[in-house]
């Protein structure tokens, strides 16, 4: 169990400074009651803050919309991890896939078949979950006393926890190098195209990336 609390932990303390930036950004907007609530809720770091953005220039309904456009590509996370965990219950199948984000689905994703079991998903799930929540109330505690220039610099912090955690995969096999460049490259042809919204270019570029993993592997295969 060892391993499980130490990538929970990982992921937590890659998650606790843009916990604490939303919830300095949500302060002028929004109570400590809906901070928490959201961060309870919708656990979406970029949904979050795109809820943010939106609150003064969007309707209930729109927000509803984007925030699943662009949290819907937890869905195929969600499968796998079904998937690798189809020995266990229903029930705590979807318990874990209430959980899934793109860090804790990196980290689980490659672990070997005795590694695949309910307890050891669980923990580093809740263990990541818990940091982003807390830290988001803390973050709006705080927010009176925080910098300007702090907020900004721990924006990029989630980015730079989702690459460290990409490095070891690459180590593993070039593919997955190729399949993550092939997704930024396809997000940036399809974000710059007007009739694409932002929500549905991450999705696609997920799905393109990952028929570019699917004939990587076909193409290694047939050599």
């Amino acid at each position: 169990m060892k391993k499980p609390i130490m990538d929970g932990l990982t992921i937590g303390m890659g998650y606790l400074p843009v916990a604490v930036a939303f919830g300095i950004t949500a302060k002028p907007l929004i109570s400590l009651f809906d901070t928490t609530l959201m961060s309870i809720m919708v656990y979406g770091g970029a949904s979050q803050f795109l809820v943010l953005q939106m609150l003064n220039t969007s309707g209930a309904a729109a927000i509803v919309m984007a925030v699943f456009i662009l949290n819907s590509r937890h869905f195929v996370m969600a499968f796998k991890v079904n998937y690798d965990l189809r020995h266990e219950s229903f029930i705590k199948r979807l318990i874990l896939s209430s959980y899934v984000t793109d860090e804790s689905f990196a980290v689980t994703a490659n672990t070997d078949p005795p590694g695949r079991a309910f307890p050891k998903y669980f923990v580093t799930f809740i263990i990541a979950y818990l940091f982003w929540v807390i830290f988001s109330a803390v973050g709006y505690v705080a927010g009176d006393w925080m910098s300007d220039s702090w907020t900004i610099a721990s924006g990029i912090a989630l980015y730079a926890l989702f690459i460290a955690l990409l490095i070891p995969a690459v180590r593993v096999h070039y593919k997955y190098g190729l399949v993550a460049v092939s997704g930024m490259l396809f997000h940036g042809i399809l974000s710059v195209i007007p009739m694409v919204p932002s929500g549905f270019a991450i999705i696609i570029a997920m799905l393109l990336a990952a028929l570019m993993g699917v004939l990587i592997d076909r193409m290694g295969a047939s050599e």
